[in-house]
């Protein structure tokens, strides 16, 4: 099956690849941003 097949394509369109790196991009930040409190915390508090 080529990959310009219809079939081959459905779940694996550019929107359902965009949103799983949109989760691990939102993780990141989450993380990045208790990374900085706890180091805040430690550094000043």
């Amino acid at each position: 099956m080529s990959a310009t097949n219809s079939h081959h394509r459905i779940g694996q369109d550019v929107d359902s690849v965009d949103q799983l790196s949109s989760v691990v991009i939102l993780g990141l930040a989450i993380a990045g941003g208790i990374a900085a409190v706890v180091l805040d915390l430690l550094l000043i508090g």
